[in-house]
């Protein structure tokens, strides 16, 4: 009975205890929450805010500030520990859940959006056996200059595709890190936080295309304090269409904030396109950024112009081509160039604007020829073109007579080039004639008629070939002749002698070649020479032709050897004409048939 009495006096006092042990414990959980102190501020203008005296009092070993952002812009709050006790510093303080170091400031600060509260941003831990130990934190607030397009925490966060700001093709915009939100903090054996282990962070923009767009995404850190510590994150910029095909992806890169990241343009079809900008090393540091993507509608090239659009072909090599799309901010780029003459094609280019100065082969014919064809992304053409003269021909042979004048135009060096035989008149140089290649030659002389008697004619001949005329020629002048005929009063034969042709052989052709040959026996025949005497003498003459032989001067009486002999009994014709010289300025011709005596 006794061991049975003791036992349940044992087993009540055990549950005195507990019941003792459970009630304290409680009461000290309870004023543990209920003697944290809490310091609410708010900030509603920038510079030292406040001083904020901070004192642990009794168990309670924590202090927290709760800051509300009331200045209507995005601002940086620092919180600084002013006046350290030696007892505090064995404990710890903590901003946006980055342990604060001291001298060291990139850890003691953080961003905050216009209207946003933050509970319990900065967290003061004082020693745990030191009730006496006291600090301050001195809160300052800037306003962020390169924020200025936030305006509140949902117009520049989106943590999700499905919640993504729509943003427009131009203009600058930022995000905040808060720097608050993720993160589990290690605590060591005796409930000190150790280490803060942040989650991924990611920011979602969308865009509308109507029709077409470039754009040329840039990502650049607008607060430089963290450089040297943001480095550790690795940024991504990716851009999905609506079927959440990656249609843009920057390379991962390692920003240290000392210049702009910018990896290139893109050309996007109509359509809604999402833009993830994402750290999978995560966010150690908050910092603000800037992300635009520096985009417009696409530019369209009406065309291209070229200066100059057309070149002689001696001025190759000596100018240069210049090809400009239009309008000159087209981003449909000239891409291509081909050369009609050489038959290559460089397809390496990209710009809005291509010198060129290449030298082509040379133009085989006269004419206007496709030299250069410029060609942009989106088809556009433009061809610039080189200009071949036909050659400068040689001054031709003229003979003039009283109302005409013949010509012999050499043969052009290219068979598909024509002659323009020209006369000057009135000051102006029109054409009379125009020969064909083939009717060129000494053996196909050519009239040009309506001429006035005893005037001066300056005459010129001009290539001309595939719309492309020559140099003219040098210059030939010649006056026509008397249009009176002489008047003949009576033709004598004073001489007669006997001529001997000896005999030969004469050559047949065919084709170019000679076919045959024949012997022509020898022969004789009477040569006579004449005397021609006119009624009067002919004005205005250098002299006369007579039996194809040129007398010079006006006369009464002209004797000659008439070229052609005639058997006895046979006529004998007399050919006579006014001339002003030996081949130029004949008159109009008189014939005469006399007999052979």
């Amino acid at each position: 009975m006794k061991k049975e009495r003791m036992k349940r006096i044992c087993n009540y006092f055990m549950k005195g205890l507990l019941l003792c042990a459970l009630v304290f414990g409680f009461w000290f959980m309870a004023d543990a929450g209920v003697n944290a102190s809490e310091n609410n501020i708010k900030i509603d203008r920038t510079g030292n805010v406040e001083i904020v005296p901070l004192t642990r009092k009794d168990d309670d070993e924590t202090n927290y500030l709760n800051v509300t952002n009331s200045t209507g812009k995005a601002i940086k709050v620092t919180f600084e520990d002013t006046t350290p006790s030696t007892a505090y510093k064995k404990g710890e303080i903590w901003v946006g859940n980055h342990r604060y170091q001291w001298g060291n400031s990139v850890r003691n600060f953080i961003y905050m959006y216009p209207g946003q509260s933050i509970e319990r941003v900065c967290k003061v831990i004082f020693g745990a056996f030191d009730f006496k130990a006291e600090t301050s934190i001195t809160v300052k607030a800037e306003v962020l200059p390169k924020a200025q397009y936030i305006k509140t925490k949902e117009q520049s966060f989106a943590p999700a595709k499905s919640k993504a700001l729509e943003i427009p093709l131009s203009g600058m915009q930022y995000s905040l890190y808060d720097g608050i939100t993720y993160g589990i903090e290690s605590m060591d054996k005796n409930g000190i936080s150790t280490d803060v282990k942040p989650g991924e962070d990611e920011r979602w923009y969308k865009f509308d295309v109507k029709d077409r767009a470039v754009i040329n995404p840039i990502f650049e850190l607008a607060e430089k304090e963290r450089c040297s510590l943001f480095h550790q994150s690795q940024t991504f910029i990716k851009i999905y269409n609506s079927r959440d095909e990656l249609v843009y992806k920057e390379a991962a890169t390692q920003y240290k904030g000392e210049d702009i990241w910018n990896m290139g343009s893109a050309t996007l079809t109509s359509g809604t396109y999402y833009v993830k900008i994402v750290n999978n090393r995560q966010a150690y540091h908050p910092a603000t950024f800037m992300f635009n993507l520096n985009g417009h509608d696409w530019i369209p090239a009406n065309g291209i112009t070229c200066s100059p659009s057309e070149i002689q072909i001696s001025d190759i090599g000596k100018k240069k081509v210049i090809a400009q799309t239009v309008p000159a901010n087209s981003d449909d780029k000239i891409v291509s160039v081909y050369d009609h003459l050489t038959g290559k094609t460089w397809d390496w280019y990209n710009s809005n604007t291509v010198d060129y100065d290449g030298i082509p082969s040379t133009a085989t014919a006269p004419g206007r020829h496709a030299w250069i064809t410029f060609k942009t992304t989106n088809g556009k053409t433009f061809t610039t073109y080189v200009i071949s003269p036909a050659e400068k021909l040689k001054k031709p042979r003229v003979a003039t007579g009283y109302n005409s004048a013949k010509f012999w135009v050499d043969y052009p060096n290219k068979l598909q080039t024509s002659v323009r035989i020209q006369v000057l008149k009135k000051g102006k140089w029109t054409t009379a004639k125009t020969l064909g290649y083939f009717s060129c030659g000494n053996s196909n002389p050519v009239t040009i008629k309506g001429l006035k008697p005893l005037t001066n004619y300056k005459f010129r001949v001009q290539a001309y070939a595939n719309g492309m005329t020559g140099t003219p020629s040098d210059i030939v002048t010649m006056k026509t002749g008397s249009k009176k005929k002489p008047a003949i009063k009576s033709i004598k034969i004073v001489q007669r002698k006997k001529v001997t042709v000896k005999g030969w052989w004469r050559k047949h052709w065919i084709g170019g070649r000679i076919s045959r040959y024949e012997w022509v026996p020898p022969y004789t025949y009477t040569k006579y020479k004449v005397k021609v005497t006119l009624k009067k003498k002919v004005p205005k003459i250098g002299g006369m032709w007579v039996a194809t032989n040129w007398v010079k001067g006006s006369k009464k009486s002209y004797t000659v050897w008439v070229s052609n002999g005639a058997q006895k009994g046979k006529k004998l014709t007399i050919r006579i004409s006014t001339a002003l010289g030996k081949g130029y300025g004949n008159g109009p011709e008189v014939k005469k048939v006399i007999r052979a005596k």
